[in-house]
């Protein structure tokens, strides 16, 4: 298994080379912020879709491997004291795959890459803002965009691990982990939305109906899709429900991270739907006061 490292490595420069000469030719020698934001949302689009199409792709043909194969445990296969299922037989955390680790490679490389992006922004936000002052990393974070930043270093943290894991021949749920990846599927509509509302606000209908697309998305991509992942998980073992898989069947560090996502996903969804309806509102009622002068 030492010798995966290097094309395990390979997989990750490459994916980060590329999206770093996109970067470079799209934006030129000295960016201003506003072009290093356009391009890296064009950027972020193409790279989620991508991810997207090619997670559905290793997804697809993951169930036609299994479809004749596949063993089913029940509750009764148990480790640790009867507390937990046997995973030792449950196809969907024990494949192991060549396209799904290229797949994680690929966006470990472009989370890499778009960690730099995201201080090399900030950084030039920093040398208009205060020119003439000396740009240090502690200078410069006040200027970047902190939450996507930690969440960029998380993540990327969390990949590199994994491809550790795969270097020593110790991967499991590779299947689960991309359709975590399964999540960018939002981005592509997210980025549609910003463009509108930056560029062209004018565009009303045409914004209200990407509001509501990305409200649509994001609940499935990234609320709907963690009880599914779970129900897909459990039926390997019996479990007729995501509520019992997480309740009866995942150790207490998965239960934690799945529940921290899946309500911080919630809520998010839910600031969204309060905001969307909230200018919905005011719009609405902006336009019910004028007919009404008019009337008058």
């Amino acid at each position: 298994m030492a010798a995966t490292l290097p094309s395990n490595l390979a997989a990750i420069l490459s994916s980060f080379s590329v999206y770093q000469a996109i970067h470079r030719y799209a934006h030129g020698p000295n960016p201003s912020p506003a072009r290093l934001t356009v391009v890296s949302k064009a950027t972020s689009t193409l790279h989620s879709t991508v991810t997207t199409i090619l997670a559905l792709h290793f997804l697809r043909r993951c169930k036609e491997q299994w479809a004749d194969s596949t063993t089913k445990e029940t509750r009764a296969g148990r480790l640790y004291g009867g507390r937990y299922p046997d995973e030792s037989n449950n196809s969907v955390l024990q494949t192991r795959s060549a396209l799904g680790n290229a797949i994680t490679a690929l966006e470990c490389g472009y989370l890499l890459q778009d960690t730099l992006r995201l201080l090399h922004g900030a950084r030039v936000r920093h040398r208009l803002l205060r020119p003439g002052s000396k740009a240090t990393l502690r200078s410069v974070l006040p200027y970047a965009d902190k939450p996507l930043l930690f969440h960029h270093i998380g993540i990327t943290s969390a990949l590199l691990l994994l491809h550790y894991y795969i270097h020593r021949g110790r991967e499991s749920g590779i299947y689960i982990i991309v359709q975590f990846l399964l999540m960018n599927g939002s981005t592509p509509i997210l980025n549609m939305r910003w463009w509108l509302r930056t560029y062209h606000p004018e565009y009303r209908k045409v914004g209200l109906s990407s509001d509501i697309a990305f409200i649509a998305a994001f609940y499935i991509a990234r609320v709907w899709l963690v009880g599914w992942i779970l129900r897909g998980y459990g039926k390997a073992h019996g479990y007729d429900s995501a509520w019992t898989v997480y309740r009866e069947a995942m150790r207490l560090p998965c239960r934690l991270g799945t529940g921290v996502l899946w309500v911080g996903n919630t809520a998010w969804w839910a600031l969204l739907v309060t905001s969307v309806f909230r200018r919905l509102y005011r719009e609405w009622a902006g336009v019910s006061k004028l007919l009404h002068g008019q009337k008058m």
